[in-house]
């Protein structure tokens, strides 16, 4: 069975590569995405954002990942998303923080809430 931590990079790298099927099969079946000032996103709606994510995903990485056992049954793991993207000939570079709610599920460590985080150098 894969960590928390493990399966955040699994998630980091699906993201850059747009694969919506291995992310949803990484996602709890109540799964929330919230950024600060929005409403809560299902599965749905967080699956197709990343699929709408415009021009070319140079990569998703992650720093500083930390994790904290919630018993044996969830965890929570923070750090800073690190992302570029080529659109045209412009490259966007964004470093934003993340908190993520992992539980324990009979099929394994799945995703249960992600939060995003304004920029750490905002």
């Amino acid at each position: 069975m894969h960590s928390p931590l493990e399966i955040s990079e699994q998630i980091a790298e699906a993201i850059a590569r747009r694969d919506v099927r291995t992310l949803a099969g990484l996602l709890a079946e109540d799964f929330s995405f919230r950024a600060p000032g929005g409403t809560a996103a299902s599965a749905d709606a967080f699956l197709t954002g990343i699929e709408q994510i415009p021009g070319e995903i140079v990569f998703v990485r992650l720093e500083g990942l930390e994790m904290d056992m919630v018993r044996d049954t969830a965890a929570l793991v923070t750090g800073i998303q690190h992302a570029q993207v080529k659109v045209g000939d412009q490259v966007f570079d964004d470093r934003r923080g993340f908190v993520d709610l992992f539980e324990r599920t009979a099929n394994g460590w799945r995703i249960r809430t992600a939060v995003d985080l304004p920029s750490p150098t905002a």
